[in-house]
């Protein structure tokens, strides 16, 4: 396996310096040395027009172009100014950047904690090289530009975010553990969760945490945010009874809890119903002077609301106002879901008035919950009425279970042009109507014994089960 910490391990000395070494810097190239003073000494509107009329050697070593950035590490602006000028006039139009060039000026650019720039010349890179091969680069000519240690951080994220390749910002990561280093805990916390599975993410956890590091200090522990992230990762997959392991991690570097910690610890239990021990967290969060957020009210009330305890959501909202916690649209959302589901639609069309008041909207998921309510209530003019007051909002999709259950309570009521009406509407929005829908048209057409239409609509639904719906 090719392992970058070792290539340049086997250089020895200093790369940089050698004339033979792929990461010769010439910094005594003339044409380096007259570059630079050419940046540094004219006036800003004149320097450039002079440097395009400054003859250029033929060839033009890259060994000379890498020392340019190198020169101007005190100005590195300029120094990222000459990279975009070295693309566009020193290079053939098309070719990719020199490697050497690329780290050189992503050093400059780390050094002076112009984070996003580096990253931006980093993420360019990657579509061109190897992360092998970029991260040697970077070790190789780290010393000689005197380089802010996470530069090897940014080259991780840059794959991280621009790429999205979650092998090669793990096969980075090893690099950086077998230089003797650790990436920063910020880093570390986005690697973990990006991962594919929490299994990889505890594994790669335990890579970063559990070997011995040679440059271990206080700000290379990890964090809250590091163990929250684990917590995400086994919430997601459902896997909280590993919550523990994560906990036990948490108490070996006394680490506190933040909201989120609670958040997520709080989901799970509102996830399984038992609000008691969720209150329990809550209670415990509040005496350790942790203020609840919005996503914390947001999780209990759910909780609450899923468990029937609507009453129980109602009062948490009231805390919540007087908390002067804004609420959200979910919080919202979820005390109409609550209310539908206990049968009160009369309180969760009050909620809605003043959700709406408060301007919020809600999404299809919660409008077909409305609409399902009041057709069971047998009040399906209203449904109606409902779901075309939503429509008027030009952002609103309904779903197709909106129209279904309009369709079917229709019917049912014998108002069958109005679900034939209804039908021909659903299908202008790309929804197929189902068997469901095929069965409650054919009861409605034998009431009206209408047998004839009744029948044509059998064969359709034959016709449809045929071809597998």
């Amino acid at each position: 396996m090719h392992t970058p910490v070792r290539d340049v391990k086997a250089l020895g000395g200093d790369p940089t310096a050698d004339n033979s070494s792929l990461y010769f810097i010439d910094a005594d190239h003339p044409y380096a040395t007259t570059t630079a003073s050419i940046l540094t000494s004219h006036r800003s509107r004149s320097k450039w027009s002079h440097l395009s009329s400054l003859p250029v050697p033929n060839p033009l070593p890259v060994s000379a172009i890498a020392a340019i950035p190198l020169l101007l590490r005190h100005r590195p602006n300029v120094a990222l100014r000459f990279h975009l000028f070295a693309m566009r006039h020193l290079l053939p139009s098309g070719s990719p950047p020199p490697l050497l060039l690329s780290v050189s000026v992503t050093h400059v650019a780390a050094n002076s904690r112009l984070r996003h720039a580096a990253l931006s010349v980093l993420a360019s890179t990657a579509h061109h090289y190897p992360h092998s091969q970029i991260f040697t680069a970077l070790a190789a000519t780290y010393r000689r530009f005197s380089s802010a240690p996470f530069v090897f951080d940014l080259l991780l994220l840059a794959y991280l975010r621009s790429r999205q390749d979650t092998i090669a910002a793990t096969s980075i990561t090893r690099y950086i553990l077998a230089a003797g280093a650790r990436p920063l805990p910020s880093t570390s916390t986005i690697l973990l969760r990006s991962l594919p599975s929490a299994a990889a993410a505890l594994d790669m956890y335990h890579e970063i945490y559990t070997r011995p590091c040679s440059r271990i200090n206080s700000q290379l522990l990890p964090t809250v945010h590091t163990f929250n992230s684990l917590l995400l990762a086994f919430y997601r997959e459902g896997k909280c009874n590993d919550f523990k392991i994560v906990l036990q991690e948490m108490g070996r570097y006394s680490c506190r809890h933040n909201v989120c910690t609670y958040n997520i610890r709080m989901a799970a239990y509102c996830d399984c119903k038992d609000m008691e021990k969720a209150r329990g967290l809550w209670d415990e969060m509040v005496q350790e002077g942790i203020q609840p957020d919005v996503a914390t009210y947001n999780t209990m009330i759910s909780g609450y609301c899923g468990s029937g305890e609507v009453g129980m959501a109602e009062e948490m909202f009231k805390d919540m106002e007087m908390s002067v916690t804004d609420p959200s649209g979910t919080t919202f959302e979820w005390l109409i879901r609550g209310h539908c589901r206990v049968g009160d639609i009369d309180m969760a069309m009050l909620v809605r008035a003043d959700m709406r008041r408060r301007g919020f909207q809600m999404v299809a998921e919660v409008v077909e919950e409305v609409v399902n309510v009041l057709c069971q209530k047998k009040r399906v003019n209203e449904a109606l009425g409902f779901l075309k007051e939503e429509m008027r909002r030009e952002e609103f999709v309904p779903s197709q279970g909106c129209y279904e259950v309009l369709i079917r309570e229709f019917c049912d009521q014998g108002e069958v042009e109005l679900a034939m009406r209804l039908q021909a509407e659903m299908a202008g929005k790309g929804f197929k109507a189902r068997r469901e829908i095929y069965h409650a048209f054919v009861c409605a057409y034998e009431k009206t014994e209408d047998y004839g239409m009744a029948e044509r609509l059998r064969k359709e639904l034959l016709v449809i089960s045929d071809e597998g719906e």
